[in-house]
């Protein structure tokens, strides 16, 4: 307020300020003294020094705020609303109080009238800001901020928000605040009601004055008329009260309501999010968090009491037909009867749980390894029972079990599952439908568990470039010399130099799935070997590269091969890929599909280790290949057993009639060699004609 900082008292003082002022001037204008006019006023500007911060007198009031609190004072909720609602006009009363009196004050010379009905207007006003808890100024201040802000918003229409000024000062919110909105007097019902009070009060005060019984009867008939009025007004704002706490009462009835819906929905939301996060929602049996979670606890009973139990891990063996000629409904639907048939061969105690895809779990709970056998033996003759029907089709179901017992001397939870899953593919490795158990000195499980140990090996290989390609040539056998055609071959160069054979790691990569990205790192490394040295050879150089029947049946992995022809500008007619005869035979369909895309657009194939898989030469008909390489084990003693010279000498013949050039591998010898001259066959390749050396060395000489 005009520079200075403006601190507005606290309710309990304000009140008693505006009952003392109020008092002296009605003692002022009854006893008809001047003086108390003058007390008015210095009491005045004394309260309007103490809130302002740099007043030497501030501290009284707020000594006397101190003093004055709530509780002493008994101030109620609705006069503390009224007076924050009207707590930034304070300074403007205080303002008007001084001008009121100053002006009663000059008019006391000459007509002291003025200044009486000056005061029972001032100590009307008063005593009603000290009960009702509404400024004497709210009116003048009104007026002053609408002048202020001519741009103020009218009243608002909006049903939600409450325009009446006595249902805001009894605490009905939300409410529109007279000082904010261009409310005039007449439509304010706190003004009103300011307005009936201070008019009955002036009419009461003329009595003091008036001796004329013709005015005095008009001035009793205007005041009954105004006690009316107001009794009026009083009784239409009562109902607007009862009718408001109706309303919120009614409102409440529904909030409560709604909090108790809401509530229960919550709660409801909440159980079946619980029954996620525990539960599978195909099967209902308990979900692999949960079972962990379980077995975790297992693991604990087992240390603490010296308890046993057994943890039991099942995969099914026939679900992938019935998912792949059925649709995953019918899997799906396969998968909650297996669920069923599992659930009654366990005990109650037992915790069954579907751990993903088709492998279930089952931990038997206070049960030796014998015990849990004959159980898990019951199961899998259950399984194998079963039959599952869907539209016409019947199949039967198999199951592979693993078995690993849970003692006092258990290790850790990953450990225990690692053993159970080795056991488990142990179990399908040994031909399927049967139970593994899995033991300490298990060579089988030893051998799951260290291909395991090579995945993440493989991964950090392939992100650190750790493998590194070697290449052997094929040579024609009447002329070894032409050395042009190369098989691309993987080793793993550890951090020491050494150099692991790739049958140390791809078996761990093709049971893992790793397989197309280890062939999409040979065949680009391939290119960029071949792009250095097409320069520098002075004959076209031809590679051969294996390739596995996963990436084959991999669209990415096709993909990703034809991008690389085009950005190294390799010619197609150079590259062979080399198939296997069992992974041919096993992926027929995916085998064909890759030969005829890349055939056609120029690439050689060769069905590699021929002779030694489950094929007949009638598959020949029907693989449109260029190159038969001969297993080596029928190659490698030739010159000694007569019964592999006679399976080359066929393998051959019927090669070549098909017109297929065949390739034999494992030549060591010159004696080999001798016996594959005379049988006319076409391509050499073994340690004889050299041994694999570092691919660089093809463009490093």
């Amino acid at each position: 307020m005009f520079g200075f900082t403006y601190h507005p008292p606290e309710p309990g003082a304000v009140k008693f300020n505006r009952l003392i002022l109020g008092i002296i001037v009605i003692l002022g204008v009854f006893f008809q003294r001047i003086e108390l006019f003058y007390l008015y006023f210095a009491i005045n500007l004394l309260t309007l020094g103490t809130t302002l911060n740099l007043s030497p007198t501030s501290w009284l009031f707020r000594g006397l705020s101190y003093f004055l609190k709530d509780h002493k004072w008994h101030i109620s909720p609705a006069y503390e609303r009224s007076y924050f609602m009207n707590q930034e006009s304070e300074w403007f009363e205080l303002f008007s109080r001084l001008l009121v009196s100053l002006i009663a004050i000059a008019f006391y010379q000459h007509t002291p009238l003025v200044t009486w009905l000056i005061g029972t207007f001032m100590g009307v006003f008063m005593m009603i800001s000290t009960f009702f808890g509404f400024c004497l100024s709210a009116l003048g201040y009104i007026g002053f901020k609408s002048f202020e802000t001519s741009s103020c918003p009218t009243l608002s229409s909006d049903k939600n928000t409450n325009n009446n000024c006595i249902l805001a000062r009894n605490g009905f919110k939300p409410y529109a605040r007279c000082d904010y909105c261009s409310l005039s007097a007449q439509n304010c019902t706190g003004m009103q009601f300011n307005g009936f009070v201070f008019a009955i009060s002036f009419l009461v005060a003329l009595f003091l004055f008036i001796d004329d019984p013709f005015w005095r009867e008009v001035n009793i008939v205007a005041i009954i008329g105004l006690l009316f009025w107001l009794g009026h007004k009083v009784t239409i704002n009562t109902d607007e009260l009862a009718s408001a706490d109706f309303e919120n009462r009614e409102l409440n009835v529904r909030l409560q309501n709604q909090t108790q819906s809401l509530e229960l929905e919550v709660l409801r939301r909440t159980e079946e999010l619980e029954k996620m996060v525990r539960l599978d929602s195909i099967t209902g049996l308990v979900n692999r968090y949960e079972f962990e979670e379980r077995l975790k606890a297992v693991i604990s009973s087992a240390q603490k009491d010296l308890s046993d139990h057994v943890l039991c891990y099942i995969d099914l063996d026939q679900f992938k037909i019935v998912n792949d000629k059925c649709g995953h409904i019918a899997g799906d639907e396969l998968l909650r009867q297996i669920a069923l048939v599992l659930k009654r061969s366990a005990r109650d105690s037992d915790v069954v749980a579907r751990l993903g895809g088709d492998e279930f779990g089952i931990i038997y709970i206070d049960s030796t390894i014998e015990n849990a056998q004959q159980q898990a033996q019951r199961l899998l003759n259950a399984i194998g029972e079963y039959r599952f029907s869907w539209q016409g089709n019947t199949f039967g179901i198999g199951a592979s079990i693993g078995m690993v017992g849970i003692t006092h001397e258990c290790c850790t939870l990953t450990n225990l599952l690692s053993q159970a899953d080795a056991a488990c593919y142990a179990a399908k490795d040994g031909g399927r439908n049967r139970i593994h158990v899995a033991h300490p000195e298990d060579a089988t499980i030893q051998e799951r568990r260290n291909q395991m140990q090579w995945i993440g090996r493989l991964e950090e290989a392939l992100v650190n470039n750790s493998f590194v390609l070697y290449a052997q040539s094929i040579v024609p056998v009447l002329d070894p010399l032409q050395r042009h055609h190369y098989e691309v071959l993987i080793r793993l160069q550890e951090a020491n130099g050494d150099i692991i054979p790739p049958m140390a790691f791809i078996p761990a990569a093709e049971r893992y799935g790793l397989m197309p990205k280890l062939d999409r790192w040979v065949i680009e490394h391939t290119f960029i070997a071949f792009d250095k040295i097409r320069d520098k050879a002075s004959e076209e150089i031809h590679f051969s590269i294996n390739i596995s029947g996963t990436s084959m049946g991999d669209p990415k992995t096709k993909e990703f091969i034809r991008g690389l022809f085009g950005y190294y500008g390799v010619p197609f007619h150079v590259i062979t890929f080399e198939i296997t005869e069992t992974e041919a035979i096993g992926n027929m369909v995916n085998a064909l599909s890759f030969i005829n895309e890349f055939r056609a657009l120029g690439c050689k194939f060769a069905l590699d280790d021929f002779g030694c898989g489950l094929s007949s030469f009638s598959y020949l008909q029907n693989m449109p290949i260029d190159y038969l390489k001969i297993d080596g084990s029928f190659v490698h003693d030739i010159h000694l057993n007569t019964v592999n010279r006679a399976m080359v000498d066929a393998i051959n013949q019927i090669g070549h009639v098909m017109g297929i050039e065949t390739i034999c591998e494992f030549v060591e010898n010159a004696a080999v060699l001798h016996v594959l001259k005379e049988l006319e066959v076409d391509y050499a390749q073994g340690y004889y004609i050299n041994k694999p050396s570092p691919i660089e060395t093809l463009y490093e000489r």
